[in-house]
């Protein structure tokens, strides 16, 4: 049990990525206070779980039932990553301060961070898999291993606000344009390998 927790732990860490999300994270909450900031990565983190466990629950079906493939939702879901990266690298922080502080603490929680830094493609196609047929031993195991992960990245979120602080404006900005073209490279990777897997 205890190897088979740690398997799925180090797949979702993989995969999710905590220490990616920063850059994400903080391109997001330009603009706001601390407690929004924290407020945002706890929000973020709740609604990531609630998506994680609800697709590994009923994911299958529902997309069965939608007659929507593995690779629809992988190519759709690099799509969506590449827009998110274009944002970090085109507009940076200067661009982005003003339009992220009109927001809300739930919308920026919501989207980009939650969906699709944490919780994108990758991270549901992956506990839906290795849920596998379903039964509650894999189950619990599979949503640990999530919760796991998920409390990495509200640690990553938190370090976060200090980091800013240390880099300053011209630090975030070059690491946030560095992250983006990895982020568009992996989102890349995720169309790739939806066609790959279409057509392959």
């Amino acid at each position: 049990m205890l190897a088979t927790l740690l398997s799925d732990f180090v797949t979702l860490f993989v995969i999710v990525d905590p220490i990616g999300i920063v850059p994400i994270f903080l391109a997001a909450t330009t603009g706001m206070a601390g407690n929004d900031q924290r407020r945002v990565a706890w929000l973020a983190t709740v609604i990531s779980a609630a998506v994680l466990l609800a697709f590994m629950l009923v994911g299958r079906p529902l997309l069965h039932q939608l007659g929507i493939g593995t690779p629809a939702f992988q190519v759709a879901g690099g799509i969506v990553l590449f827009l998110v990266a274009m944002k970090m690298i085109f507009e940076g922080h200067e661009d982005v301060a003003g339009e992220e502080r009109s927001k809300s603490v739930s919308e920026v929680a919501v989207f980009p961070v939650a969906l699709p830094a944490i919780a994108g493609p990758g991270s549901i196609l992956s506990v839906m898999l290795l849920a596998g047929d379903g039964t509650v031993s894999r189950s619990f195991s599979v949503a640990l291993a999530a919760v796991l992960t998920l409390l990495a990245c509200f640690a990553c979120m938190l370090f976060a606000t200090g980091l800013r602080r240390l880099l300053g404006k011209t630090g975030i900005l070059v690491v946030s344009r560095v992250m983006g073209l990895l982020l568009a490279a992996l989102s890349a990777q995720s169309i790739m390998d939806g066609l790959k897997l279409a057509f392959g």
